[in-house]
């Protein structure tokens, strides 16, 4: 099986997808720089998701509020698109989030930033001393003049 025929199922649904979306916008009379102008959606981003090309679609979050505002301008029920779009196979799906795995993550970065802070700190007050020592240096040897 070659790489064409596996992603021809794939391709066809994202095409089909498409279509329903571009009937259904001509059925209401709209064009899609009707649809650009009334969602303020890139109109590079509405005719990637006409005309089916995936690799141009932003993250999965991005594409569903896009979906969900363009369904809403032409007059589709939003669940049913957002259903028919989870339907394809190459839909950017969930990430899937370990909360443990979060929880480690969230404590390691909060450390690195402690562990920062002080570093600055120790940082300053290290070159605090040393300007005071300068300071002092320069007094000594101008009083013993």
């Amino acid at each position: 099986m070659n790489a064409e025929s596996s992603g021809a199922p794939a391709e066809r649904a994202r095409l089909e997808f498409g279509k329903y979306l571009v009937t259904q916008r001509e059925r209401r009379g709209l064009s899609r720089s009707d649809v650009v102008k009334a969602t303020k959606l890139p109109s590079l981003l509405v005719g990637a998701i006409e005309d089916g090309e995936s690799e141009k679609w932003p993250e999965r979050v991005f594409v569903l509020n896009a979906l969900r505002t363009y369904a809403g301008a032409v007059g589709l029920p939003v669940d049913e698109t957002l259903s028919r779009f989870d339907a394809l196979a190459e839909a950017p799906k969930p990430l899937e989030f370990d909360p443990q795995a979060l929880e480690v993550a969230r404590r390691e970065h909060a450390i690195a930033g402690v562990l920062a802070t002080v570093a600055l700190l120790l940082a300053g007050a290290l070159w605090f001393f040393l300007q005071a020592a300068w300071v002092f240096v320069q007094r000594a040897s101008w009083s013993l003049r």
